[in-house]
């Protein structure tokens, strides 16, 4: 008895002889007592000792280790000890369970940040946007002046409107934006996962934060690029994403929403598994033909069973495209991760400008006159037997490649009730041409433009009786007064008279060409007619197409509707379009009118009355022009 009561004191000395450990020595605060683990548990050191040698040799780790509960009024269900459950336990499998509950919060925390993604496709974060870094801790402003602002864009979100969809897309998922005008004339976003979309950006100004804590805000028209920095908590990749490439550039990536229906020749349907897929090339036209190329190696040529195809972006919104503005649908998890590399380079077409003074080549007149017989060709090709003839109002007064335009008094504008109405093209006003004037029977060609200006400025080429595009509204007057001139030193000229641009008044009044409804042929509510009329998103292909091949108008204009915007004479006037010829000239502001619809737009920017508007510096692949040939206004 002696000798345990000896061994006991003994235990109680050494007990409280030996140095407390300092919680910041031991991992989780183990070793005093009170330490809490991360389930929780408390922990009572009971004796000196580093068995896995981990630190400095003073290191006391637990060798054997009390977990306690206390129980309510002292009660132990057990019946074991002194009232509380007391379990022994050796350090070696302490440590183990440690280091494991540890590695294991570890890989759930890694998985967390981490998105998930499909084998092959990683997160991928674009590094590099418009060739320029994005950098790691600020974004930044480049404005056309050369001065760069660097700070936070405080911009929440930026509202898009692209030809398919209206989207809203936050300022945290954006890699940069381009102001300086894309393919299309419109603006381009690069979002962080690779994506690319052109349209119209709907916020007049961007706000930054510069890092002296002011805010500078910036109208759009100054800023030539946004580049957003680097962050790490992009949305994760859904691993059924596809990357769908359209035939105006863009790139997008998502999951469709309903499986591809195939139709054979023999009408038989065949739906595909989106896993069995690799891609589907869908050839432009009105029917929707597409080559599916199966995982499996194997290949199915036909058509889609719908016309739309519905899509979740990986950006979050919901969108559906017609047939018509799709190229590939590639389903290959190596084109996906080029696309968030930032290998999938997105490339744009350099703006060609008419800077200089050019020489008018010889033989204007049979250029015009070997133009207007080409296009009078197509329509015999395009249009067959059967389809209506030239109205015959004052044929006789007709020139070469030119219309006459008899004067007279329509209404101006569109009707509140008429379908797909735009706010700015209203309210209606009686308006008087009170004077004739001749215009152009097709929009200018490309060969019509190079033989007047020397060169060809647009991007689809190869067939020059494609209208000319990618020229601004000093571009068109300039050629307007280089022809002037040429005619005139040649007598082609009546006296008094000059080319120009029409006004929008003599635009839209030679559209309707004596006719009320929605576009010069009727309403077309369906838009079922429109295809056989004008060279629209439905039916374009995602290009210009060569004039005069679609059905003209009752006075025998060709294009009015579709193919490209046609630059008109007037300043923008938000409100409605101007009622007088005269008001054309007036030179305020740098916006300027634009009428009749492309294909790169839907059916409802090609009725008569619809309007748009483009800064007069603006070159774009959609956007060309008409003359007229009018008496001089004093």
């Amino acid at each position: 008895m002696r000798l345990l009561s000896m061994n006991l004191m003994e235990s109680r000395r050494d007990s409280v002889a030996k140095p407390r450990v300092a919680r910041n020595e031991l991992p989780w605060g183990i070793g005093e007592r009170g330490g809490s683990t991360p389930t929780g548990l408390r922990l009572w050191r009971t004796e000196r000792r580093n068995p896995l040698g981990v630190g400095s040799s003073a290191y006391a780790a637990p060798r054997v280790a009390r977990l306690s509960q206390p129980w309510a009024g002292g009660r132990n269900p057990l019946g074991i000890g002194d009232g509380r459950p007391q379990i022994r336990v050796r350090s070696r499998v302490l440590w183990l369970f440690l280091l494991l509950f540890a590695a294991a919060s570890m890989i759930t925390t890694a998985q967390t940040e981490t998105p998930a993604s499909a084998p092959g496709i990683g997160t991928g974060i674009l590094e590099t946007v418009f060739n320029l870094k994005r950098p790691s801790d600020t974004d930044l402003l480049l404005l056309r002046s050369g001065e760069k602002l660097t700070g936070a864009i405080v911009n929440p979100s930026f509202q898009f409107r692209t030809a398919y969809a209206d989207l809203e897309l936050p300022a945290g998922l954006l890699a940069g934006i381009d102001f300086e005008g894309a393919l299309t004339c419109q603006e381009v976003i690069v979002t962080a996962n690779g994506n690319r979309l052109s349209g119209f950006l709907q916020p007049p100004t961007l706000v930054i934060r510069l890092e002296n804590g002011s805010q500078v805000e910036t109208r759009r028209e100054k800023v030539s690029k946004a580049i957003f920095r680097i962050q790490r908590d992009y949305p994760p990749v859904d691993p059924r994403s596809r990357l769908i490439r359209l035939r105006n550039g863009d790139v997008l990536s998502g999951s469709l929403i309903t499986a591809l229906e195939f139709v054979d020749a023999n009408h038989a349907r065949a739906p595909f598994q989106f896993s069995d897929i690799e891609t589907v090339t869908l050839a432009p036209g009105e029917i929707p033909r597409v080559t599916a190329r199966l995982r499996n190696g194997e290949s199915w040529q036909g058509r889609l069973g719908s016309d739309d195809i519905d899509l979740q972006l990986d950006l979050g919104p919901r969108v559906q495209i017609y047939h018509g503005r799709i190229d590939v649908i590639d389903g290959r998890a190596e084109s996906l991760a080029d696309l968030r590399s930032g290998k999938d380079a997105f490339h744009r077409v350099p703006d060609i400008a008419i800077d200089r003074p050019g020489k008018i080549r010889d033989g204007v007149e049979s250029v015009l006159t070997k133009s207007t017989e080409r296009a009078n060709s197509h329509k015999a090709d395009s249009l067959g037997a059967g389809s209506p003839s030239r109205s015959s109002h004052n044929q006789a007064k007709d020139r070469d490649g030119l219309v006459w335009i008899p004067p007279g008094t329509f209404m101006l504008g569109s009707p509140p009730e008429e379908a797909d109405r735009g706010l700015d093209e209203g309210p209606q006003v009686k308006a008087t041409i009170d004077h004739g004037f001749w215009m152009g029977q097709c929009e200018v060609t490309q060969a019509q433009f190079r033989a007047v200006i020397g060169i060809n400025p647009s991007h689809f080429t190869g067939d020059t009786n494609r209208p000319v595009e990618k020229v601004s509204w000093q571009d068109a007057l300039e050629y307007c007064a280089r022809l002037t001139a040429a005619e005139h030193a040649a007598g082609k000229l009546p006296e008094g008279h000059a080319y120009r641009l029409p006004t929008e008044a003599e635009w839209e009044y030679a559209c309707r060409a004596g006719t009320t409804t929605r576009f010069s042929y009727g309403d077309d509510i369906g838009y079922s007619q429109l295809g056989s009329h004008a060279w629209f998103t439905g039916n374009s292909g995602s290009t210009t197409n060569p004039v005069g091949t679609r059905r003209p108008n009752p006075w025998g204009l060709y294009d009015m509707h579709g193919n490209v915007w046609e630059w008109c004479l007037d300043h923008w006037a938000g409100g409605s379009a101007t009622e007088g010829p005269d008001e054309g000239r007036n030179e305020q502001g740098s916006l300027r009118t634009a009428r009749g619809g492309s294909w790169l737009y839907d059916g409802r920017f090609c009725r008569s009355a619809n309007r748009d508007d483009y800064f007069k510096s603006s070159r774009c692949s959609d956007l060309g022009f008409r003359v007229v040939l009018a008496p001089l206004r004093p």
